[in-house]
């Protein structure tokens, strides 16, 4: 028998201890007795005996307590020839002989699988036999209890690894008979989970069962036959649809799952993949059976139509599958833009409302380890995902668990990383349990395997003995070190993040934990556990919690007698809490039925509402805490469903206007660099509006990857846009274009500036900034701006020192093959429409940084322009503009300590006080660093192997081993830094070693930058210093690229728009992806909230980078266009804004559109927010000269600061729709 874990505190062994807490608290906890029930109409109710003594967590019962000696054993000889059978075996709870105390069924892979009755008071005892249930040599792997038949009797479905599938129906007596050939479900499938759910509305129970692969082919060995096609192998013969190879690499399928309808008498049809009943995600019929290796299945109501949905996890390179059913039992594949990315290793899933928006979310467990040093020594063979620029739809799989967060609409963000829920080790299954009752869902953990298969050194090892018999190589298995690992449980923050507390709550046995289960084993209302192990006893825990509770459980009419598919809401409290009733849907699994809300306090009274699979709903009013309610179907009533209110998104797509998409050419950024934290060549496009031939309407000018060309599309002033050609213009660039400004520089003289990146070609001699030039029929090039050894990103345009010229800024954001070496930047001074360097202001921003953003903004509000830089491995720099002259004042401003990976940045009034807040845009939370964030990330540079190339490696504060240590793997570190290879000869050595003891003294000469701050973040302007507030939490579930402020709804409050989402990561690093584009709605105090992409009506899914502003129709309300890398150019027009005002400032010959300037509506006493004028700004971008102003009620007098400081204030005649301002504060209506 293995040893229990240890406590702190006793010295005494451990077995001992358990039996003696156990024993203690069976004698402290109330006794159990039949609940008292008092009957009401359509429900009926009995008081809970709740104990008052305990803490929120679980205690372990040992089994010469509860009388439950259970072990689920699998010997050497049989899972050497067959290691499908290491996935282990569950167990079903529910009240078989209807005593009103909850039974627990086992399954047992290598004996006969066992039926324990509940006798209360935590005795259980086997009767088996008697129930006629034992299913010997069976080789049983999952069971649930179910009424079948709808005689109010639970029946019994077990599955098993090569069968025979079992059906038992009971007889009301405590006797179970097999009908299994009768019932249709005969199988010798390696069968694993069951989920059972009415999918047609006829009343009965439908069933699924995932099959997985009856032997392992690849992992265990065997004859296999093949052909030669096209010079590739092709696997013929019996094992054809189970095993492909790729690459030379053999991968394995499984066998096709079997969804069977119930006549409702025990009776089941099997469902054909193919005719219909599946249709792809183009609602097109299957035209084969997916042959998946299915771990787990699940009925849940995944887009809250009422009806049943499918969700199957599938293990390997066989994806998961999700079902939408349309409530007739017919199911269409849900789109691959609603779940953007699945896990690899499918184990287990479940579904709760997380953040108790009204939508469910669902974790699915795959099996990345949280100890570094398992991170370091195991990987698991994966088959190639190449990612195609540009691609948008395809789903790829990840090592990791996925978490995914409903939007509302029936799509998902995958926010595991943000969540830290990313890694829970070899995980089996996982259970959403309010284990504290504080109203929010919990997450609980099994996993374990009995050898750790994934072990790189073992894997050397084996692979260095060559060629083996059969019989040897299978036992090779034996040589893989012990996976010892604990069951998780993580505490829900009420924040969408979660704390580990599985120690602390009692939850985390290291025994080989498969399936688990959930039932009330007390009747005292909170749901206990059982665990099925491998080679180990079971785990019974009873939970210890003391909070008030309202427990749950349904009398459905008959044959779905226990109401499963039914939601239960319960509204009263803080928050609303809702579940739904399941049958099965466990990993090799099944819950009873009964489900525990939080009641907060004794005195609280709620409503309980159940919303029935045939339509109907019941609702009980004036329910109490620490009670059970068990509702009556029968009672129910036609409710008219509420209808929904149409929300009328506020923008529409147009982007067929433009018919544009990004060019962007592959580029291997890591052949040059190997450990790149990212591809630095996918960065663009940048965009930007301006009137290119100056007949008054804005323009659309939208950059172009190396190859590709610069697109000017010319507005014809009713909405529509023509692409401007010109020699110039279908000339493809020698390098990807950045940062994108246009600008008048002087009469007739009208330009557009592109960055030149230069980082793909690291031409020395190419020029950094080009310029367009506009002519009556088209463009011709400008003086280009000369070379320059840094990679120009972001451009910015500000009248420097007042003399009514705009002058340049230029960012370096990289030296090619330097990362992160700190890049330089310029600054040029226009001289008549031409650009010279200001060699004095240039010095000053030698080595700044590795700049994405820039703005010009006046932050002082003394009326000259500062500088404000978005840094990559930095601050947000700003500096003083002092007479012409730049002076860095970014730690004096409070904003030193923001080190992070910056992208974009401009500036906007967001809490009305006239001053300009600072919002940039960062990496955001949702990364694979966010688990690592308790101490500043870090990243080394030099020449750390002494080869005389510059080297970098990443790394972070590991607080187990309590170290710096590196965040890439032996493998990956090999490759950048080849003398580590030398230095460690295995992975597990490399594993416990630290970066300082991996570079030894090399280390101490190398340069260090770290990052601290991640959040996407406004900055409000306090006068002398900023204070930070991070962007709403949805702003953080990607990084942040392009930003742009608007009134986007005509409220009078500054909003902004996110440009979203990274896909160019490290080859082993999953792609950013949970963001569309984002609109936040500012409430004109600094705070903001996000705006749903179905109210907003903006939805971008691929990487989106670029993007900016202008009233491109002139209806007076603020238009948005949002680039993508390698993608389309999507532009969307504002239809459901109210109408602002626009405003034209007239500025001097050398900057007519008065770049620089600020203004402000007054209304009376009140005055609206501050809005400047920006020639560069964001990511890369510009937005529209011409700006329209939120009228929230009538403007009377607009106040404007021109360039130089000099204000005006001027009356505004009433029922004016646009306006032009002179510096003399004349103002002419336009319209």
């Amino acid at each position: 028998m293995q040893a229990w874990p240890s406590r702190k505190n006793f010295s005494w062994d451990a077995p001992r201890r358990i039996r003696a807490v156990a024993m203690f608290l069976v004698l402290v906890s109330p006794s159990i007795a039949a609940l008292d029930w008092e009957q009401h109409q359509g429900y009926r109710v009995a008081r809970l005996t709740v104990p008052t003594i305990g803490q929120s967590g679980f205690t372990l019962l040992a089994g010469d307590v509860t009388g439950i000696r259970f072990t689920n054993t699998l010997p050497e000889e049989r899972f050497t020839a067959n290691l499908n059978l290491l996935n282990g075996s569950g167990v079903a709870l529910g009240d078989y002989d209807r005593d009103g105390l909850c039974d627990i069924y086992f399954c047992n892979l290598n004996g006969t699988n066992a039926l324990f009755r509940n006798l209360g008071n935590w005795k259980f005892t086997n009767v088996t036999d008697a129930a006629g249930v034992a299913c010997p040599g069976q080789t049983a792997t999952g069971a649930v209890f179910a009424d079948l038949n709808g005689d109010g009797h639970l029946d019994l479905l077990v599955t098993s690894m090569g069968g025979p599938n079992a059906c038992f129906l009971n007889d009301g007596h405590g006797h179970f008979t097999n009908v299994t050939a009768a019932a249709g479900l005969v199988s010798n499938l390696g069968s694993t989970s069951m989920a059972l759910a009415d999918i047609d509305g006829n009343g009965t129970l439908d069933l699924y069962v995932a099959n997985y692969g009856v032997t392992s082919l690849v992992r265990s060995g065997g004859a296999l036959s093949y052909r030669m096609e096209n010079g590739k192998p092709v696997v013929t013969g019996r094992n054809a649809k189970r095993v492909k190879i790729i690459d030379g690499v053999m991968y394995e399928l499984g066998e096709p799952d079997v969804l069977y309808l119930n006549d409702g008498n025990a009776r089941f049809r099997p469902v054909a993949w193919t005719g219909g009943a599946f249709l792809d995600e183009n609602g097109k019929p299957l035209a084969e059976a997916p042959w998946d290796q299915g771990l787990s299945v699940l009925f849940r109501d995944i887009n809250g139509d009422g009806f049943p949905d499918l969700y199957v996890c599938n293990d390997g390179s066989t994806p998961d599958r999700c079902w939408i059913n349309d409530g007739h039992g017919r199911f269409r594949a849900l789109s691959t833009l609603a779940q953007r990315q699945t896990s690899y290793f499918s184990m287990g899933a479940d579904f709760a409302d997380l953040d108790r928006d009204g939508y469910d979310d669902f974790l699915v467990a795959d099996m990345l380890s949280r100890d570094h040093k398992l991170v370091m020594t195991q990987l698991s063979n994966m088959h190639p995902q190449p990612r195609v620029i540009g691609d948008s739809t395809t789903q790829p799989q990840v090592r990791r668990n996925t978490l995914f967060r409903a939007r509302g609409d029936g799509t998902f963000s995958e926010i595991a990383q943000f969540s830290r829920v990313a890694a829970s080790e070899w995980t089996w299954s996982v259970v959403f349990l309010d284990v504290d009752l504080d109203g929010w869902e919990d997450i609980l953990v099994t996993n374990g395997f009995a050898y750790d298969v994934d072990d790189l050194d073992t894997r050397e090892r084996i692979r260095k003995m060559g060629s083996l018999p059969l019989s040897q190589g299978r036992k090779t298995t034996l040589l893989y070190p012990r996976l010892d690992t604990a069951n998780l449980a993580f505490r829900n923050r009420h924040d969408l993040t979660f704390d580990e507390v599985g120690p602390a709550w009692g939850f985390d046995s290291r025994q080989v934990s498969n399936g688990m289960a959930l039932a009330d084993l007390d009747n005292d209302g909170d749901l206990d556990i059982v665990i099925n192990c491998l080679n180990a006893p079971a785990l019974v825990y009873r939970n210890n919690s003391t909070s008030p509770r309202i427990a749950v459980r349904l009398k459905g009419n008959s044959p779905n007698t226990q109401g499963i598919g039914a939601r239960i809401k319960v509204r009263g409290g803080p928050v609303t809490q809702s579940q739904e009733i399941i049958c099965g849907g466990r990993y090799v699994s099944g819950d009873d039925p009964t489900r525990v809300f939080a009641a907060w306090n004794l005195t609280n009274e709620f409503d309980i509402e159940v919303s029935w699979r045939s339509g109907k709903k019941s609702v009980v009013s004036g329910a109490r805490a620490n009670r059970i309610y068990e509702i009556d179907e029968s009672f129910a009533k036609d409710i008219p469903a509420e209808r929904q209110r149409d929300v009328k998104p506020l923008f529409q797509d147009m982007s067929e206007l433009l018919q544009h998409s990004h060019h962007e050419e592959p580029y291997d950024d890591f052949a040059r660099q190997p450990l790149l934290p990212k591809r630095l060549s996918q960065m663009g496009p940048g965009v930007a509006w301006f009137d290119w031939n100056g007949d008054g309407h804005d323009d659309l000018i939208v950059g172009t990857g190396r190859g590709g060309t610069l697109a000017i599309f010319q507005n014809d002033g009713k909405g529509r846009f023509n692409r401007v050609t010109s020699a110039i213009l279908n000339a493809p660039t020698p390098d990807d274009l950045s940062g994108i400004v246009g600008f008048v520089a002087g009469p007739g003289q009208r330009s557009v500036l592109a960055a030149l990146g230069n980082y793909e070609t690291a031409a020395a001699n190419s020029p950094s900034v080009l310029r367009y030039d506009w002519s009556g029929e088209g463009a011709t090039a400008g003086e280009a701006l000369p070379p320059f050894a840094s990679c120009s990103g972001p451009l910015a345009l500000g009248d420097i020192d007042g003399d009514g010229q705009l002058d340049l800024f230029v960012g370096g954001r990289a030296l090619p093959g330097r990362y992160p070496e700190a890049a330089s930047s310029r600054i040029y001074r226009n001289k008549a429409g031409k650009f010279q360097l200001d060699e004095e202001n240039t010095k000053r921003l030698q080595g700044v940084g590795l700049i994405n953003g820039a703005v010009f903004s006046d932050v002082n509000g003394d009326g000259n322009i500062d500088l404000i830089l978005a840094c990559d491995w930095g601050p947000v720099r700003v500096f003083i503009n002092e007479g012409g002259k730049f002076k860095e004042a970014t730690e004096k401003l409070g904003l030193g300590k923001y080190q992070g990976w910056w992208n974009g940045v401009t500036t906007g009034d967001f809490d009305g006080d006239g001053r300009l807040d600072i919002i940039a845009g960062n990496w955001g939370r949702n990364s694979r660093y966010e688990i690592h964030r308790a101490r500043p990330l870090r990243i080394y540079y030099g020449d750390l192997d002494g080869n005389g190339t510059e080297d970098l490696v990443e790394a972070y504060f590991d607080a187990a081993m309590g170290k710096v240590v590196p965040e890439r793997t032996l493998t990956a570190m090999s490759i950048g830094v080849p003398g580590v290879r030398e230095l460690f000869k295995t992975h597990k050595a490399y594993a416990l070693a630290s970066v300082e003891e991996i570079f030894g003294e090399r280390l101490r000469t190398a340069k260090l930058a770290e990052a601290a701050w991640l959040e996407s973040t406004v900055f409000l302007n306090r006068g002398d210093h900023f204070e930070a507030q991070p962007l709403p939490t949805e702003a953080q579930f990607a990084p942040a690229f392009g930003i742009c402020v608007g009134d986007l709804d005509g409220d009078g409050n500054e909003d902004v728009f996110l440009s979203q989402n990274f896909f160019a990561t490290q080859p082993d690093t999953s792609r950013y992806d949970a963001g569309r584009g984002l609109w936040l709605r500012g409430d004109g105090t600094g705070k903001f909230t996000a705006v749903s992409g179905q109210e907003s009506g903006v939805k971008v899914y691929g990487e989106q980078r670029g993007c900016a502003l202008a009233d491109y129709d002139e209806d007076g309300r603020v238009d948005l266009v949002v680039t993508q890398n390698g993608a389309e150019t999507r532009l969307y027009q504002n239809v459901g804004g109210k109408r602002g005002l626009r405003v034209r400032l007239s500025g001097p010959e050398g900057n007519p559109d008065a770049v620089g300037a600020s203004l402000r509506l007054v209304f009376g006493e009140k005055t609206g927010p501050v809005r400047e004028i920006h020639a560069g700004s964001g990511y890369w971008s510009q937005d529209s000269a011409v700006q329209v102003l939120g009228v929230p009620e009538i403007p009377r007098r607009i106040w404007v600061r021109w360039p130089g400081g000099k204000t005006a204030t001027a009356n505004l005649p009433a029922d004016v729709l646009e306006i032009s301002v002179n510096a003399s504060g004349t103002v002419k209506v336009l319209r």
